[in-house]
């Protein structure tokens, strides 16, 4: 699957949902608040559902600005 930057995606190798901030390849850069950055391959990702996307973007928007 091809995902893009900004894309929320749920990684589940770690049960955990980030947003995509750099693609190299098959290698995806993510984020998300409360966790350090992570690299996760893409065949390890999938689609964030839409309450997960929701989930996040609530979490995002309460982080305080870095």
């Amino acid at each position: 699957m091809n995902f893009a930057v900004r894309t929320i995606v749920r990684d589940a190798t770690r049960n955990r949902v980030g947003r995509i901030t750099a693609v190299n390849g098959d290698c995806l850069a993510l984020t998300a608040p409360g966790h350090a950055p992570w690299d996760a391959l893409a065949s390890w990702c999938e689609p964030a559902t839409s309450a997960e996307r929701r989930e996040l973007q609530g979490k995002e928007q309460d982080a305080p600005a870095a």
